[in-house]
């Protein structure tokens, strides 16, 4: 038995359904829940008496975030979701009226909800549109690009079609230009291969609860270190400031509120942590760590192939590009007759999990799936 087979023994989903919704909200195996009832056990029995242990749980989480995506712990911070990142970018840049920021058609309103808000500052919003099959070609965001632009902000993967795209290529653009760089990765962190300091990404946020595995409510934000006084810490706390707690140890006279923030990304946390689901984060990305993210991506662009291969096959349109570097763990397909609608509530049941976002059906298999749960897809589409 290889090792993925072993490890979906330890997802309960698996003998429940087949559950191909991992781009909505992934299952939380118990090897990972447990995480949490552990910390809530431990305030049952001892309050907060064993709060400094936890805290340093959470710093070697800060490390292993860090090796997932490329990154140095210092440029990681933990937030509770996606879009708490996307806000930090959006209004942590100190902006000029007739500055403009440039974005895809398109995407989740994690990004374009604080993008439109913007032009309450004056800030120009240009969207570039999507080719033929639903990539997005870079050339065409550098020619939306002039001297007014300081920031371009995308999707690592588009939720509603898969599309992937070139991070490296558009990190690339954006360091020549002097442009703040921000992506939206709850999408693909966790399912593909990540590395945000390679493709000169300044600030990429993703939430736990889809390809990372560590349910609603946690997230992190990595932040590169040389942007650090570029962003304004827009939601700054008690916690952004170096050696927060020691005015505790200080009588009252003697205690300094006036502390420099901290000189690394921490000082974008502000208040206190979800210790739990920080807890269920590590112990998912240490799994994946000792999976292999190589091996992770691999199996899941095979499922998705094997999925397209068959999709086509019995005669649907699939949406998701599939040229080179474009393919994601994500496959939006659609009937070429019927009802897509009425064929999802079938699906559904009949135990199968999918998404259906902007009207296709949206299947995206993670590690514990196999070719069987693909085949049984398959076999139930008309």
């Amino acid at each position: 038995m290889d090792k993925f087979a072993r490890i979906r023994e330890l997802f309960p989903v698996t003998r429940e359904k087949v559950y191909l919704n991992n781009a909505a909200v992934s299952p939380v195996p118990p090897f990972i829940g447990r995480e949490a009832a552990l910390i809530y056990e431990g305030y049952a029995l001892a309050g907060g008496d064993r709060e400094g242990e936890w805290l340093k749980r959470v710093e070697e989480v800060r490390g292993r975030v860090a090796q997932l995506v490329g990154a140095d712990s210092r440029e990681i911070c933990f937030v509770k979701n996606t879009t708490e990142g996307m806000v930090l970018a959006a209004r942590g840049i100190r902006w000029r009226e007739g500055d403009s920021v440039v974005s895809l058609r398109g995407e989740f309103p994690a990004v374009t909800v604080p993008l439109n808000l913007l032009a309450g500052l004056g800030v120009e919003l240009r969207l570039v549109s999507p080719e033929p099959d639903n990539s997005f070609d870079v050339q065409r965001v550098a020619e939306a690009m002039d001297g007014s632009t300081r920031m371009v902000m995308v999707s690592f993967i588009e939720f509603h079609t898969g599309a992937r795209n070139d991070l490296a290529a558009l990190g690339e653009v954006c360091r020549e230009r002097e442009v703040f760089f921000a992506v939206d990765g709850v999408q693909g962190v966790g399912a593909l291969q990540t590395a945000v300091r390679d493709w000169k990404v300044d600030l990429l946020s993703a939430g736990g609860h889809k390809w990372l595995l560590a349910g609603e409510g946690v997230g992190f934000c990595y932040v590169r270190r040389e942007c650090l006084d570029r962003l304004e810490p827009v939601t700054a706390g008690w916690l952004s400031v170096e050696d927060p707690v020691e005015f505790l140890r200080l009588d009252l006279e003697e205690a300094p509120f006036d502390k420099p923030l901290r000189a690394d990304a921490r000082r974008y946390e502000g208040g206190t942590l979800n210790i739990a689901g920080i807890h269920c984060l590590g112990r998912s990305v240490e799994t994946m760590l000792e999976l292999g993210v190589n091996d992770i991506e691999t199996r899941i662009l095979m499922l998705g192939a094997r999925l397209v291969e068959g999709l086509r096959a019995k005669g649907y349109r699939v949406l998701s590009p599939q040229g080179r570097g474009h393919r994601s763990g994500i496959t939006c397909f659609r009937p070429e007759r019927g009802d897509a609608r009425k064929l999802l509530v079938d699906l559904r049941r009949r135990g199968f999990s999918l998404g259906f976002p902007c009207g296709s059906l949206r299947a995206s298999p993670h590690y514990y799936n196999n070719e069987e749960d693909i085949d049984r897809l398959l076999e139930a589409l008309p």
